[in-house]
């Protein structure tokens, strides 16, 4: 069931008004707001779907639709999607946005304006996803280039073909991963998780930091994204054995994986304040999605998933939600070091705050893929 709420004034773009849906969708038909108290009087606001309860509708005025939303109507505008400020002129890179949450990023950011260029190690998705997008959003702003996040060779080369290009970089959204693997190695030598997960990613951000940090400004700050997992509350560091070669579990690769990925983000940040750079990084959590992560887990999980994804998994559209809000969200303007679910700052697990450890972890990062430590620069 899907409800779909066109703005009409633009004026409320630039307010920031957001709406949410119970529990993540609309199956009851209720609405959540928040700051009704930015509602302008004259904003008048169109609300589409089945069992709409005429009452609400008093609340917003009268029903319009305007030229302008029932394009981007045409063009797959999301369902009570929030309301973002354009993004013409930025430009963005999304790993794994062939498929999933990265592909709804892909598309809403694009939609926003941007230009968005898919980081994946699939020529053909990655193609595929394109002629899509941009059929989807009319817009023509989005591109593949081939990476393959197992492979310190490849993130190299797709960085240079990046700085060809010449463009700033004012969004970088870490998204791409793997999850239950069985035991394997990437090309590199790391265990598939680790390296694919949180290396690959560690090695793109620090390559690509120098054009993040020329793009950003004071009032506009240019933002790492990088999509961890909850699953990090349950994960472990083992900094002796990061490969997890004396013992080999997927679930305990892919858990510590994810808290790397959330102890990267906060030294990073870290690192970024104390250099003065107009960059934040950010953590996101996008709940449990329904998406192709689950295509190695036992079949008997694939079919209580397959019955119960409707009731208790969210959209690839909606684990997404968290992940734009972090790159464009007024909101989150300058902030940084942050962990965000469902839009919100909240808390990860107490282990990610251990600086020692982050400190620990960056340094063996830094070792591990080959480049000098930032911090050392920053000294």
């Amino acid at each position: 069931m899907r409800y779909t709420i066109y703005h009409c004034k633009d004026g409320i773009r630039q307010t920031g008004v957001k709406f949410r849906l119970l529990r993540g969708r609309a199956r009851d038909g209720r609405l959540a707001a928040r700051r009704p108290d930015l509602w302008p009087r004259e904003a008048a606001w169109g609300l589409r779907g089945p069992g709409v309860p005429a009452a609400p509708l008093a609340l917003f005025g009268s029903l319009t639709v305007s030229p302008e939303t029932s394009a981007q109507s045409r063009a797959g505008a999301p369902s009570l999607s929030p309301v973002f400020p354009t993004q013409n002129g930025k430009v963005a890179i999304v790993t794994g946005g062939t498929k999933g949450i990265g592909y709804q990023t892909v598309k809403h950011l694009a939609r926003l304006g941007m230009h968005v260029i898919i980081a994946g190690n699939s020529e053909s998705d990655g193609q595929e996803a394109v002629r899509k997008i941009k059929e989807e959003t009319l817009t023509g702003k989005v591109e593949f280039l081939y990476c393959d996040l197992a492979s310190m060779k490849s993130i190299r080369q797709f960085v240079q073909q990046f700085r060809a290009k010449n463009c700033p970089l004012h969004v970088l959204v870490n998204n791409a991963g793997v999850m239950l693997v069985p035991e394997r190695k990437t090309e590199d030598g790391f265990e598939e998780h680790f390296g694919l997960n949180y290396l690959g990613h560690f090695l793109l951000t620090n390559l690509l930091l120098d054009t993040l940090k020329r793009s950003g400004t004071h009032r506009h700050n240019a933002r790492i994204i990088t999509v961890s997992s909850a699953t990090h509350y349950v994960g472990k560091l083992h900094l002796n054995d990061l490969q997890s070669r004396c013992s080999y579990s997927p679930h305990g690769a892919y858990a510590q994986s994810k808290l790397a990925l959330v102890l990267f983000t906060y030294r990073l940040q870290h690192l970024l304040t104390a250099n003065g750079s107009h960059v934040t990084a950010n953590v996101v959590d996008p709940g449990v999605v329904n998406t192709e992560l689950y295509k190695h887990v036992f079949w008997v999980v694939k079919v209580v998933k397959w019955m119960t994804a409707w009731l208790f998994f969210k959209t690839p559209e909606e684990g997404a939600s968290t992940t734009i809000y972090a790159a464009v969200s007024p909101e989150v303007e300058g902030a940084g070091g942050c962990y965000l679910y469902n839009e919100e700052r909240t808390k990860s697990a107490d282990v990610a705050y251990d600086e020692e450890l982050q400190r620990m972890l960056w340094t063996e990062s830094c070792r591990m893929v080959g480049i000098s430590d930032e911090a050392n620069r920053l000294l």
